[in-house]
């Protein structure tokens, strides 16, 4: 069962590309990834160490069309250094709703049901943005490994 608790989030500052695409999960997969890439080239090539993990942080939410932001936590003070395609923000410190979810990145669906249900017994709601922060790589543990953190913002 998830676990989902009210928490306070800090500030996380981050690098990023800003990609849209369909809700199919092979288009969502695609996109994400070559945008990780895109991202991931960029701080190699300007000497920028990541300070956490990959993420992606939602602001829109449509049923037929998802625009998101990937990229990688890094230090704030690396945020000056952003061009380009590349842009640089921090997640905002706020209150949040926070569950790690274990499993396929397809499956999170499920999970955000379920915060959706929480929420409204809890007489809140879910403001912007949502960000989600990946713990470990599909490409080194299986898809029942791996571990994604997610944080939305209360209104």
């Amino acid at each position: 069962m998830t676990d989902f608790k009210l928490v306070q989030a800090p500030a996380t500052t981050y690098l990023y590309v800003t990609r849209t695409c369909s809700m199919d999960p092979q288009d969502i997969s695609s996109h994400m990834g070559t945008a990780f890439q895109q991202v991931w080239a960029f701080m190699q090539a300007n000497s920028i160490q990541p300070a956490g993990g990959a993420l992606s942080v939602y602001y829109d939410y449509s049923p037929d069309k998802m625009t998101f932001r990937a990229g990688f936590i890094i230090a704030p003070q690396d945020a000056s250094r952003a061009q380009g395609e590349v842009k640089a923000d921090a997640t905002p410190a706020a209150e949040v709703i926070y569950f790690q979810h274990k499993g396929s990145y397809a499956s999170l669906r499920d999970d955000y049901g379920l915060m959706m249900a929480h929420i409204a017994k809890l007489g809140r709601e879910i403001g912007a943005p949502t960000w989600e922060v990946y713990l470990n790589d599909p490409d080194q543990v299986t898809e029942a490994e791996l571990l994604t953190d997610v944080y939305s913002a209360l209104k």
